[in-house]
């Protein structure tokens, strides 16, 4: 997703992220699980809704790029006949080898007008790692422990 404002880069890369998780909710039928995979939809449906304003105010498009969320749709869907160890390796694969590297990248490129933002988009994707992380460890005890100061409205369970 190059070539676009890193502000529009990060919007898009969570239309992505909630497609994936949106996707991984039809394959699971464990309720910890799925509370789980369901807290880090939630985190992606609030922190895109935090940078919508970041969007505007820099008079770039809302819309989603439908191809970010056929992605991430695509996405989720190639991890449904796996484990639940493999599925949160794959995803801590995934955030630890691309997006976590790429958003540092950006707050270290980033405008003075850009900073706040991409510093948020590096914790936030440093913990949904962290959750990840933890589950792929068979770690579940408080593995959702460091979404706690990212989200507004945590899921109750």
């Amino acid at each position: 997703m190059t070539g676009l404002h890193p502000v529009e880069e990060l919007y898009q890369g969570e239309v992505f992220g909630e497609a994936v998780f949106d996707r991984m909710l039809r394959d699971l039928d464990d309720d910890r699980q799925r509370h789980v995979v369901g807290s880090l939809l939630q985190l992606e449906t609030e922190t895109k809704a935090l940078l919508r304003p970041a969007m505007a105010a820099r008079g770039l498009p809302l819309a989603e790029d439908g191809a970010q969320r056929t992605a991430g749709v695509a996405t989720g869907a190639s991890l449904s006949s796996l484990t639940w160890l493999a599925k949160m390796q794959g995803l801590r694969d995934g955030i630890a080898g691309h997006y976590l590297p790429r958003y540092q990248q950006l707050v270290a490129e980033a405008a003075p007008e850009d900073r706040e933002v991409t510093e948020l988009m590096v914790r936030h994707e440093t913990a949904l790692l962290e959750v990840v992380t933890r589950e792929a460890a068979g770690e579940t005890e408080g593995s959702l422990a460091p979404l706690a100061d990212l989200l507004r409205h945590p899921l109750p369970g």
